[in-house]
């Protein structure tokens, strides 16, 4: 299953990405807005001003929800003219293993959840050439690529509490070309369940906002003179878990959204 799977998002991935444009454009954009529409703010926005929809692009965020970036994705689309051709490298548990997953790959994102992350031991093989595929999208112009340095969900109760960085994203900033632009976001207050998001949306919107801080672009230009080495990729890595980490800081000065205790979060749910 997953064969095949990947077969169709690799074909749909090089043929159909104007397709791929047009429905996040039209359908996601229309989804997005009645899922958090209401709830959503973005933060200093205007420090990704300057790019255009030809600029390459990978956005480094946390990870609180599985739809971090598509809620990332509304303020692109509404607020800067960052290109709407994106790819979320994603877990091949579910979108890749399962019929129904597939089904949502191409409904929530025209199948932009590419390419697959293997987790088992013995297919981890197979992730040199999800890093080697990335990269060869990054050639491409109007292409954005959205990844987690955390690697996995952070379940914290105080959502300022970040995981460390994983050396993915940084082989990503070394390898890539250096005019490929790598920008850090702090996004926070989005869910897991779509329909309790879309009630929060429409019925409570105030209690349950969703804060998003854009920052500067940032530069690896002192590192990708170094021998390539995992110690350099983690580095990398941790430089954009720093900069989310300054956002982070910046939402809980600025932002709407404030840590609530287990206790007050459980009476908020009534639990």
């Amino acid at each position: 299953m997953e064969r095949i799977a990947y077969r169709i998002a690799d074909f749909y991935n090089r043929k159909f990405r104007v397709f791929a444009r047009i429905w996040n454009r039209t359908f996601m954009l229309v989804l997005l807005t009645f899922l958090g529409g209401r709830r959503i703010k973005g933060y200093c926005v205007g420090r990704v001003a300057d790019i255009t929809n030809e600029d390459r692009v990978v956005m480094v965020a946390n990870h609180r929800s599985f739809f971090d970036f598509f809620v990332i994705l509304w303020i692109n689309f509404t607020r800067t003219r960052i290109s709407s051709r994106i790819l979320f490298p994603v877990r091949s548990t579910f979108f890749y293993t399962r019929p129904l997953g597939v089904l949502v790959n191409f409904a929530m994102s025209g199948m932009a959840m590419f390419p697959p992350v293997m987790r088992e031991k013995e297919k981890r093989a197979f992730n040199r050439f999800s890093m080697d595929r990335v990269l060869d999208e990054l050639t491409r112009p109007s292409t954005v690529i959205g990844f987690h340095p955390e690697g996995r969900r952070n379940k914290n109760d105080d959502f300022h509490q970040l995981l460390p960085a994983k050396p993915g994203v940084g082989e990503i900033a070394i390898r890539a070309d250096s005019d490929v632009k790598f920008v850090p976001i702090f996004v926070v207050g989005m869910g897991n369940n779509l329909a309790l998001e879309g009630w929060r949306t429409w019925f409570r919107a105030r209690a349950f906002p969703i804060d998003i801080v854009y920052g500067e672009p940032l530069d690896f230009s002192d590192l990708r003179n170094r021998p390539q080495t995992p110690e350099l990729y983690l580095e990398a890595s941790r430089r954009c878990m720093d900069a989310i980490a300054e956002l982070s800081e910046h939402q809980r000065e600025h932002g709407r959204l404030k840590p609530r205790p287990r206790r007050q979060l459980m009476r908020l749910f009534g639990a």
